[in-house]
């Protein structure tokens, strides 16, 4: 997820051209399509088999009601356009999920996802599918945390409530949530708004077996986290890693007016298969602290730009006839051979400009390595003029997302707001690519 922040400035809109820059090896894309309202507090996932990024959620720029939205937006990094899925989607009722013969998806009802604060998303392959997968979050209508799982069918365009057999998981939001192979892994969170209540300090699995009636599971349910783990806070970062034997967490914020200082103690090793917990104490180098937000991402070594998919072939239904798609991005830039490794993408206040906020850019090499370094490209990224405010990473490429320029953070009609009236709200459409040969070491 991302924050509400003042960011580097966009007082200068972005070309539509990819454009390289004097010592620093960058692309600029200027996004298509239909581009997304620049939301606070949206949640971004990355499908790395498809290379698309989907952003879901939010709260529109200056809503001072801070109510939730229900877009649902999809990023396709090889045209480089958005499509808005938010209208797309139907739902299916509790008595149709499980029904292997059911044919009528035609007949099923147009339904917006659930508007939910700070819910964790996911997403996973299971079954013959690949599924969006939304956890938790707040919901302004009861005002109260949720443990639901909604499953959102990304071939189908269908969505549901999951049934889940098990012990009920504690309500919350602001959770992490990773996918590895057909579980799900599910770290920590809140259930209130305010400082005085502790974040929650368990994890939780669910598992897939298709070969049941109702074929998710939980294995395990709110576990506490081990008495000497230091606080991770809520809004905990995670990443698998080592192929998803291993799940990177770190930090979250443990006070809401305060920045996120990250640690060696505090970024920690989940063993997805003994479920043990293990510190990066032996790590050399210097974490970032005094964040505002940040964003973590696995790179895998030299790795291309992935095919896309074949087609899914379901039985029973026929087969599409899918246009080729390309089988590299747009613009993609070459890959460059380095150690396995987390990038980190922080949020900081800016040395000589204290009231913005200037994205700078980490790389956390793995154990055996166990080292980070600072790339310093925050100057580099400054001097850009553009206002990012999210990052991914597909395949070895790293990408920030924000907005050009120009548009308006006020919602229209918004009291003393007359640039709402004379401008356009502000749209998620620009991305820069860092080349991966800052990853060489």
């Amino acid at each position: 997820m991302f924050g509400r922040f003042s960011a580097v400035p966009s007082t200068r809109a972005g070309s539509s051209q990819i454009q390289p820059a004097a010592n620093f090896a960058y692309k600029k894309h200027r996004l298509q399509g239909d581009r997304p309202f620049f939301n606070d507090w949206g949640s971004f996932v990355v499908n790395q088999q498809s290379q698309k990024v989907y952003i879901y959620g939010g709260v529109r720029p200056d809503d001072d009601t801070n109510d939730p939205t229900s877009d649902l937006y999809c990023l396709d990094l090889k045209t480089m356009k958005w499509w808005n899925m938010t209208e797309s989607l139907k739902f299916r009722p509790h008595n149709h999920v499980f029904d292997p013969f059911f044919k009528g998806e035609e007949n099923l009802e147009i339904r917006q996802l659930p508007a939910l604060s700070e819910a964790a998303v996911t997403l996973t392959s299971v079954g013959g599918g690949q599924y969006l997968i939304i956890f938790g979050g707040y919901n302004t209508t009861t005002l109260s945390a949720m443990s639901d799982l909604i499953a959102v069918d990304l071939d189908l365009l269908t969505w549901w409530f999951v049934d889940i057999q098990g012990a009920p998981i504690r309500p919350r939001m602001s959770a992490a949530i990773v996918s590895v192979d057909n579980r799900l892994f599910i770290f920590g969170g809140r259930d209130q708004f305010d400082d005085e209540t502790p974040p929650i300090r368990t994890y939780s699995i669910a598992e897939y077996f298709s070969q049941t009636q109702t074929p998710w599971t939980w294995r395990v349910t709110d576990v506490p986290f081990p008495p000497d783990l230091p606080l991770l806070g809520y809004g905990i970062q995670a990443t698998p890693v080592y192929g998803g034997q291993k799940i990177l967490l770190t930090r979250g914020r443990v006070e809401s007016d305060k920045p996120i200082d990250l640690s060696r103690e505090s970024t920690i090793f989940f063993h997805t298969q003994n479920q043990t917990f293990q510190d990066a104490r032996a790590t050399m180098g210097n974490f970032p602290s005094g964040i505002s937000w940040y964003h973590l991402g696995t790179v895998v070594p030299g790795a291309p730009p992935s095919a896309p998919a074949s087609p899914r072939r379901r039985p029973g239904r026929p087969s599409k006839n899918t246009p080729r798609e390309p089988t590299t991005a747009v613009g993609a830039m070459p890959t460059h051979s380095f150690p396995p490794s987390v990038v980190v993408v922080a949020w900081q206040k800016h040395p000589e400009h204290e009231d913005d906020l200037v994205p700078e850019v980490w790389q956390y090499f793995l154990p055996p390595a166990e080292r980070i370094r600072c790339l310093n490209l925050g100057d580099r990224l400054w001097n850009l003029n553009l206002d990012l405010q999210a990052f991914v990473v597909v395949d070895s490429r790293l990408l920030l997302l924000g907005s050009a320029g120009g548009g308006s953070r006020d919602l229209p009609g918004a009291q003393g707001s007359q640039m709402a009236v004379d401008k356009p709200m502000a749209q998620w459409d620009i991305a820069v690519e860092i080349s991966s040969e800052y990853l060489e070491d």
